[in-house]
Protein backbone atom coordinates (compact mmCIF):
# COMPACT_ATOMS: atom_id res chain seq x y z
CA UNK A 1 0.00 0.00 0.00
CA UNK A 2 1.12 3.63 -0.93
CA UNK A 3 1.08 6.78 1.15
CA UNK A 4 -0.04 9.85 -0.99
CA UNK A 5 1.55 12.66 0.38
CA UNK A 6 -0.22 16.30 -0.34
CA UNK A 7 1.05 19.90 0.52
CA UNK A 8 -1.48 21.86 2.20
CA UNK A 9 -0.25 25.45 2.94
CA UNK A 10 3.09 24.45 5.56
CA UNK A 11 1.98 21.22 6.03
CA UNK A 12 2.39 17.82 4.83
CA UNK A 13 -1.23 15.55 4.60
CA UNK A 14 -0.50 12.13 4.29
CA UNK A 15 -3.76 9.67 2.54
CA UNK A 16 -3.77 6.23 1.70
CA UNK A 17 -7.02 6.46 -0.64
CA UNK A 18 -6.66 8.47 -4.44
CA UNK A 19 -10.27 9.47 -4.27
CA UNK A 20 -10.12 10.44 -0.57
CA UNK A 21 -7.51 12.74 -1.14
CA UNK A 22 -9.18 14.75 -4.34
CA UNK A 23 -12.37 14.47 -2.21
CA UNK A 24 -11.21 16.12 0.61
CA UNK A 25 -7.77 17.91 -0.61
CA UNK A 26 -9.56 18.66 -4.32
CA UNK A 27 -6.28 17.46 -5.77
CA UNK A 28 -5.59 15.00 -8.19
CA UNK A 29 -2.69 13.84 -7.67
CA UNK A 30 -0.37 13.71 -4.88
CA UNK A 31 3.20 15.44 -4.59
CA UNK A 32 4.66 12.88 -3.64
CA UNK A 33 3.77 9.08 -3.19
CA UNK A 34 5.79 6.81 -0.55
CA UNK A 35 5.51 3.07 0.43
CA UNK A 36 3.71 2.16 3.43
CA UNK A 37 7.43 0.98 4.79
CA UNK A 38 9.22 4.06 4.22
CA UNK A 39 6.59 6.06 5.97
CA UNK A 40 6.69 3.79 8.92
CA UNK A 41 10.20 3.87 9.14
CA UNK A 42 9.98 7.76 9.04
CA UNK A 43 8.05 7.74 11.93
CA UNK A 44 4.72 8.26 9.98
CA UNK A 45 5.78 12.28 9.78
CA UNK A 46 6.95 14.39 6.84
CA UNK A 47 7.77 18.05 6.21
CA UNK A 48 8.34 20.99 3.58
CA UNK A 49 11.62 21.87 3.53
CA UNK A 50 13.25 24.92 2.77
CA UNK A 51 13.21 23.99 -1.31
CA UNK A 52 9.39 23.04 -0.70
CA UNK A 53 9.78 19.64 -0.91
CA UNK A 54 8.36 17.17 0.90
CA UNK A 55 10.78 15.39 3.38
CA UNK A 56 9.85 12.24 5.23
CA UNK A 57 10.47 12.01 9.55
CA UNK A 58 10.91 14.83 11.47
CA UNK A 59 12.06 18.40 10.75
CA UNK A 60 15.76 18.36 12.06
CA UNK A 61 14.78 21.31 13.96
CA UNK A 62 11.91 19.79 16.28
CA UNK A 63 14.01 16.51 16.32
CA UNK A 64 16.98 18.46 17.71
CA UNK A 65 14.49 20.08 20.50
CA UNK A 66 12.94 16.00 21.35
CA UNK A 67 16.73 15.11 21.85
CA UNK A 68 17.14 17.92 24.42
CA UNK A 69 14.24 17.39 25.97
CA UNK A 70 14.71 13.69 26.25
CA UNK A 71 18.55 14.26 27.35
CA UNK A 72 17.37 17.23 30.09
CA UNK A 73 14.58 14.19 31.91
CA UNK A 74 16.84 11.73 31.49
CA UNK A 75 19.61 13.85 33.37
CA UNK A 76 16.79 14.97 35.84
CA UNK A 77 16.02 11.49 36.82
CA UNK A 78 18.97 10.32 37.34
CA UNK A 79 19.90 13.45 39.30
CA UNK A 80 16.90 12.70 41.48
CA UNK A 81 17.51 9.11 41.92
CA UNK A 82 20.39 10.60 42.83
CA UNK A 83 19.41 12.34 46.10
CA UNK A 84 17.11 10.23 46.76
CA UNK A 85 19.32 6.82 47.25
CA UNK A 86 21.28 9.31 49.88
CA UNK A 87 18.26 10.59 51.51
CA UNK A 88 18.44 7.60 54.32
CA UNK A 89 21.48 9.14 55.38
CA UNK A 90 20.59 12.98 55.64
CA UNK A 91 17.14 11.33 57.81
CA UNK A 92 19.70 9.74 59.86
CA UNK A 93 21.49 13.00 60.47
CA UNK A 94 18.29 14.53 60.87
CA UNK A 95 16.97 11.89 63.40
CA UNK A 96 19.97 12.48 65.39
CA UNK A 97 20.28 16.37 65.63
CA UNK A 98 23.37 16.62 63.21
CA UNK A 99 23.69 18.56 60.67
CA UNK A 100 25.03 16.74 57.00
CA UNK A 101 27.06 19.75 56.14
CA UNK A 102 29.02 18.89 59.87
CA UNK A 103 28.70 15.60 59.64
CA UNK A 104 29.35 14.38 55.58
CA UNK A 105 30.96 17.63 53.97
CA UNK A 106 31.10 15.58 50.81
CA UNK A 107 27.59 14.52 50.78
CA UNK A 108 26.23 17.51 51.66
CA UNK A 109 27.81 19.41 48.55
CA UNK A 110 27.19 16.81 46.20
CA UNK A 111 23.34 17.52 47.27
CA UNK A 112 23.81 20.95 46.43
CA UNK A 113 24.96 20.38 43.29
CA UNK A 114 21.98 18.32 42.00
CA UNK A 115 19.44 20.10 43.14
CA UNK A 116 20.97 23.13 41.11
CA UNK A 117 21.84 21.26 38.44
CA UNK A 118 17.57 20.12 38.62
CA UNK A 119 16.80 23.90 38.83
CA UNK A 120 18.91 24.34 35.76
CA UNK A 121 17.67 21.37 33.78
CA UNK A 122 13.39 22.80 35.17
CA UNK A 123 14.53 26.15 33.84
CA UNK A 124 15.81 24.66 30.44
CA UNK A 125 13.12 22.49 30.06
CA UNK A 126 10.33 25.50 30.81
CA UNK A 127 12.05 27.62 28.32
CA UNK A 128 11.94 24.76 25.48
CA UNK A 129 7.86 24.11 26.20
CA UNK A 130 7.20 28.12 26.12
CA UNK A 131 9.14 28.17 22.55
CA UNK A 132 7.22 25.40 21.37
CA UNK A 133 3.73 26.17 22.26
Amino acid sequence: MDIYLVKKGTTVVPHTDLAAMKSIEGINSPNRTVSMQEWEENGGTAYIDGNGDIQLGERPDVKAKQDEIASLQDEEKRLQRELDNKDYKVIKCAESGLLLAEQDPELHARRDVCRSRINEIRDRLSVIETVKA
